[in-house]
């Protein structure tokens, strides 16, 4: 955001349809990612002094309310341009009979392209009148079909197979797919079929790229995918799934790595093979797209093809029940991580009650965990705290030694939010932490998210050193496995203290890496927590209004995602910079707001700190912080 404001750019973003919602009601036209739509209010709430240049069918709803946001409707093409159009192929007829074609396809743009290539050069413009009138687009199925539905007439049986195989490819189509695939199926020559897929490029059914691939129109894909027999699609789909089979690395490790298998997830569960994807593939993959990649919206697409019209709040379609869990788990883990909170609750809930039902203990205590996770972050501590319990619970239940050491750890770390007694908590972490350090001793204990919890506490109860100790340890431990959500973590644990130690140039460097990670991962609760300690950096370094900025980008965040635990965190730095400025007004009021919401949250850690400073009376006399 900050990057497009600093030149003058042109951005063209082409097809952004496929960014956005399709379903009717409030949602239609809206971003499916909300940092896509805060790039767009970015650029039109802006000084933004270039140009954002779109192309989508669907309405811009996040953004056709600024002033700055322009709307040209190109659907329809003029007489002018309808004329250019036929007198460019050389199609021939009067004024008076194009126009009259003109009307009848309601200046329908990709009709009328079809049209004028279907006649083609020294074609006569009165077939045009061969083409049946649609008097209802919705019986038709919209303007495209119009054309399509008689188009489908004019195309031989090859032609059709060979489009309806098209129309199943989610990406561009090159001549390895033509000659594995298509020509086996269609069972033509080699020359003969090249003929066909140049006749079907004139036609302008399809279009080469400078690649040497070809795509074609989401209209056009759409209304072949339409006409396909249902049967024959899913064998169409299996043929397509076992192709990318053949290029599909053992071991991938990057995104890159994992394209052949990302389309054979969903060619397989479109062929109905939803058991052998998940066991073949998905399983294969899951571990390294949430643990070290952190793709959480791969992970949402890949899960979603394992589900009826990839709905998530239905059932997935895997035999097996456990199979069935992990993936509803999996799906509310990727949710969350993405700031969709309510939605994350519903499914790790829902996975838990397949795990109670089916007793598998240790797959209970993982939801639970998950679900702590999310409920502490969205302000709910005293559910937080049952979570907790009922993950060490079904830990033990299970023998789980390191589920147990990581129920152990989250329960410490509940209770230090909660404002328990330090040893107490200190209790449960050399629990875990001894678990740890016996099962993993190279690790020399709790490391990850655990580790972190660990520090934080132990920075809190002024034991600088050991929780330095610690994380350090922890971010080695994290770089080495390459846990790409853990890493992020460490670097703000370290960044917090080295501010608390002064060494503000470390600090920043820390947090830098830390806030650079989380969004380019996309994960807002990182980056909230690295935002706020930011915040507290460019305090104790009297940078009041870069706090401020930093405190109210959290505070936005906050809103749109339900995190709200960092709320009063965040309204505590601004009051605290508010009252560094002299504004003793704002100070008193984002405090007392904080304090409020603190209570309500039972997030005595805060609760305490905010007190602390409001009734700190040489504080609230002095205009400046640093005296």
């Amino acid at each position: 955001k900050k990057f497009i404001t600093e030149g003058e750019y042109l951005i063209i973003l082409d097809g952004l349809e496929e960014m956005q919602k399709k379903e009717h009601g409030e949602e239609f036209g809206k971003m499916q990612y909300q940092e896509f739509k805060e790039i767009l209010t970015g650029i039109v709430d802006s000084n933004f002094k270039g140009l954002c240049l779109i192309t989508t069918r669907f309405l811009l709803t996040d953004i056709e309310r600024y002033p700055s946001y322009k709307k040209l409707d190109v659907e329809e093409l003029s007489k002018e341009d309808t004329k250019l159009l036929f007198e460019k192929v050389g199609v021939k007829g009067t004024e008076e009979e194009i126009e009259a074609v003109w009307r009848e396809f309601g200046g329908h743009t990709l009709s009328l392209v079809l049209l004028a290539n279907y006649l083609g050069a020294g074609g006569d413009i009165g077939k045009a009148k061969d083409i049946p009138s649609f008097y209802s687009d919705k019986e038709a199925g919209g303007k495209a079909h119009r054309i399509l539905l008689w188009y489908n007439k004019q195309l031989n049986e090859n032609q059709i197979q060979f489009m309806k195989i098209f129309s199943l490819f989610r990406q561009p189509v090159g001549e390895k797919e033509f000659k594995e695939i298509f020509l086996p199926m269609i069972e033509m020559e080699p020359f003969h079929f090249k003929q066909m897929v140049d006749d079907l490029c004139k036609r302008r059914l399809i279009s080469k790229g400078s690649d040497n691939t070809y795509s074609t129109h989401p209209l056009i894909k759409g209304y072949f995918e339409s006409i396909f027999d249902k049967e024959e699609k899913k064998v169409c789909h299996k043929v397509i799934y076992e192709y990318f089979g053949k290029d599909a690395p053992d071991f991938p490790e990057t995104l890159e790595e994992m394209q052949p298998l990302f389309e054979q997830v969903y060619h397989g569960c479109s062929a109905g093979l939803y058991d052998e994807v998940y066991e073949k593939i998905y399983e294969k993959i899951s571990y390294q797209l949430i643990k070290i990649l952190g793709a959480w919206e791969t992970v949402i697409s890949l899960i979603s093809s394992f589900f009826q019209l990839g709905d998530l709040s239905k059932v997935p379609n895997v035999r097996d029940p456990i199979s069935k869990g992990a993936l509803i788990n999996d799906a509310g883990i990727a949710l969350q991580s993405i700031g969709k909170t309510l939605e994350a609750e519903n499914l790790i809930t829902k996975g838990i009650g397949i795990a109670i039902e089916n007793q598998k203990w240790e797959d209970v205590s993982t939801g639970y965990r998950n679900l702590t996770g999310l409920q502490f972050r969205i302000g709910k501590l005293l559910e937080a705290e049952d979570s907790v319990r009922d993950a060490l619970t079904s830990a033990e239940k299970a023998n789980h030694s390191l589920y147990i050491a990581f129920s152990k750890a989250y329960f410490a770390y509940i209770l230090f939010l909660k404002g328990e007694k330090p040893q107490t908590i200190n209790s449960l972490f050399e629990e875990a932490d001894k678990i740890m350090r016996w099962l993993f001793p190279i690790a020399g204990g709790l490391y990850g998210t655990y580790g972190v919890f660990f520090a934080e506490f132990l920075a809190n109860i002024n034991m600088i050193k050991e929780a330095f100790n610690v994380s350090q340890r922890n971010l080695a431990i994290c770089i080495q496995i390459k846990t790409s959500p853990d890493i992020p973590r460490c670097h703000r644990s370290l960044g917090a203290l080295n501010r608390i130690k002064r060494n503000f140039e470390e600090s920043k460097d820390h947090l830098r890496k830390a806030l650079e990670i989380a969004r380019k991962i996309g994960m807002p609760s990182l980056e909230i927590e690295a935002l706020l300690e930011f915040s507290r950096l460019d305090l104790d370094r009297g940078k009041y209004g870069d706090a401020i900025h930093k405190a109210d980008e959290t505070l936005k965040i906050v809103d749109r995602t339900g995190f709200k635990l960092y709320e009063p965190e965040a309204e505590l730095i601004l009051a605290k910079a508010y009252l560094a400025q002299g504004d003793k007004t704002n100070a008193k009021s984002y405090a007392t707001s904080a304090l409020t919401k603190a209570k309500k949250m039972s997030y005595k850690l805060m609760e305490n700190e905010i007190n602390a400073f409001l009734d700190n009376k040489l504080l609230w006399e002095n205009r400046d912080i640093r005296k």
